[in-house]
């Protein structure tokens, strides 16, 4: 099965024998030509990519480095694009896995960001939600409880309650704070802190009554 799929290979209309013979005739190994077979890439062998034109957002530009140079990132940045399928973002400051759309409560968002800024909480809150298989939670109105509803505060930050603290703050357990400092754990605190410290950074605080709320 193995020399079938390694035999007459068409590399842009000419057909080879087998991979020592592509490789022999395409300047490349023979293991570049069957790793090109597996991958499905082989109208790429024998032509280097850094000098070949790449169109980013429907601009063609010569080569990798004229195309770095214009959108002002490194030309290892536009080959791991080129790689990896991702070229429509580079220049856009966007880093990372690709966005996904995010559906909660029926309504669908591009990404979690856009998501956290509609329900008003920080991006580990939808993330949090969506690893638990529950995403509508962070739609649903939050469960009363006399205790735990009592507003609470952390550094600047002011929350309605250690049950909004923990979601905010992308707790997947919303009793995490409340179970913290009923249990004076030293290490629960300093997650919280570091948490909250990461919330404050990320933009998601709003001010309104009392002060900020997720």
């Amino acid at each position: 099965m193995g020399k079938r799929l390694y035999s007459d290979i068409n590399v842009r209309g000419t057909v080879y024998a087998d991979a020592n013979a592509a490789a022999e005739a395409l300047g490349v190994t023979a293991g570049q030509v069957r790793m090109a077979v597996r991958r499905g890439r082989i109208d790429a062998l024998g032509t280097r990519p850094d000098t070949r034109p790449v169109t980013i957002r429907g601009v063609t530009y010569g080569n990798f480095s004229d195309a770095a140079r214009a959108l002002g990132v490194n030309p290892n940045t536009v080959r791991a694009a080129y790689r990896n399928g991702t070229l429509h973002r580079v220049g856009t400051g966007r880093a990372g896995p690709e966005p996904m759309p995010v559906r909660i409560a029926g309504r669908d968002f591009d990404n979690v960001h856009d998501a956290a800024k509609h329900f008003d909480c920080c991006p580990h809150t939808i993330w949090a939600a969506l690893a638990d298989g529950d995403p509508d939670r962070v739609a649903r109105p939050q469960r009363c409880n006399p205790w735990k509803s009592k507003p609470f505060q952390i550094g600047t930050l002011s929350f309605p309650s250690m049950r909004a603290a923990s979601r905010a703050l992308g707790f997947k357990d919303e009793e995490f704070i409340a179970k913290a400092i009923k249990r004076k754990s030293k290490r629960g605190r300093e997650r919280i802190l570091a948490a909250a410290m990461a919330y404050a950074d990320s933009g998601a605080v709003r001010h309104n009554q009392g002060g900020s709320a997720p």
